[in-house]
């Protein structure tokens, strides 16, 4: 069972109408607004946001990739993270139907992460995915760096070994395309990729320390939605709830009472992600979930050659890995109005949590 950051918060029942009344039950898909254009589905409010495709095989990590996204998680992955440049991949490949009647190819849902550097982009990586995420807060990979290893670089770039990128040592990331010169200036840029992906919404990526001005800022660049990362391992479980509150109390203050948040928040429990959604996220990343199969896949398949019938069982583990907690958060969600204060939804016994959270104080 997963340890619960959150756990001094309680989701409080729905408030009852009547003796005999019932409580509905409200759907996990959410709705994806974009400026001019028809809102997208989004089946479950799960995304994967950072997965490290370096640690697999690109066949490996191409099919646990397409595996996750079939239980309707969106997945971001560059085309270069889990394919070859002569195959197209599961993730990017149209999803066959025996439905005539449906006319219009589907895709599984899927995140294209716009870096700064655009390292290994290509512009097949626009086509049929459902989010375009800005990313406009450079972070640290595993090592603590601000960097790019040589073997992501290689990844990405498919370099030579005679001419690495960076002479094959570590290269610096940005936190700005370099034809973008401020937050504000991303509005032409914002909507330049809107014409490069005209079928995704496009997100815009930002840190959590200075919040106030990343979100106005942020906001004046007219985005489809935001992403908050706070997956800082320092960050405690009530500073995490008082950040996602105040994130959405800013843009709520700013008029964008409609536009999505979706959360990084590290390692979470499925009450974890029902909770943050009380709290005005709309849709929370399950990184700490995802991760372990690629543990899981990294330890039990050698790179150069693993048993084809493990390679078949991917779809299989991933399923039976994340299938629990992910109809939890269904379960869970179900009964979190999506009319209801955060008072109405929240409760606390700790003064602490209410004030931090405007959850409702419990009287013991």
């Amino acid at each position: 069972m997963k340890s619960e950051r959150l756990s001094n918060l309680h989701l409080l029942p729905p408030q009852a109408t009547g003796v005999w009344a019932t409580n509905p039950l409200y759907p996990a898909a959410k709705q994806v607004p974009r400026r001019g254009k028809a809102a997208l589905e989004m089946e479950l409010p799960l995304f994967w946001y950072e997965p490290p495709w370096i640690r697999l095989p690109i066949e490996v990590a191409g099919r646990l990739a397409a595996s996750v996204a079939n239980l309707d998680v969106v997945v971001s992955a560059l085309r270069r993270d889990v394919a070859s440049d002569d195959e197209q991949g599961e993730l990017f490949a149209p999803i066959e139907t025996s439905d005539e009647s449906h006319r219009s190819s589907r895709f599984l849902p899927r995140m294209t992460p716009y870096r700064a550097e655009r390292y290994g982009f290509l512009p097949t990586d626009f086509d049929d995915t459902m989010i375009v995420d800005v990313r406009l807060s450079a972070m640290p990979n595993a090592s603590g760096r601000l960097a790019y290893s040589p073997e992501q670089l290689k990844r990405w770039e498919r370099a030579s070994d005679d001419s690495p990128i960076g002479g094959g040592g570590h290269v610096a990331t940005a936190s700005f395309p370099t034809d973008v010169v401020s937050l504000k200036q991303a509005r032409i840029k914002l909507e330049q990729l809107r014409q490069l992906a005209p079928n995704a919404a496009v997100f815009v990526s930002i840190g959590c320390y200075s919040l106030e001005e990343e979100v106005s800022a942020s906001l004046v660049s007219q985005p489809d939605g935001l992403i908050v990362r706070m997956d800082q391992p320092e960050l405690e479980g009530i500073q995490l709830a008082a950040l996602v509150r105040r994130t959405r109390s800013l843009m709520d203050e700013a008029g964008c009472n409609e536009l999505p948040l979706w959360i990084v928040p590290g390692e979470v429990s499925a009450r974890d992600v029902a909770k943050l959604i009380a709290l005005g996220a709309s849709a929370v990343a399950i990184d700490s979930w995802c991760n372990p199969l690629v543990d899981f896949l990294n330890e039990s398949l050698s790179e150069t050659r693993y048993d084809r019938s493990a390679f078949n069982e991917i779809p299989a583990l991933a399923s039976q890995h994340l299938w629990d907690d992910i109809d939890h958060v269904i379960g869970l969600h179900s009964a979190i109005s999506p009319d209801a204060t955060v008072a109405q939804r929240l409760g606390t016994f700790h003064p602490r949590w209410a004030k931090a959270c405007d959850a409702s104080l419990i009287t013991p």
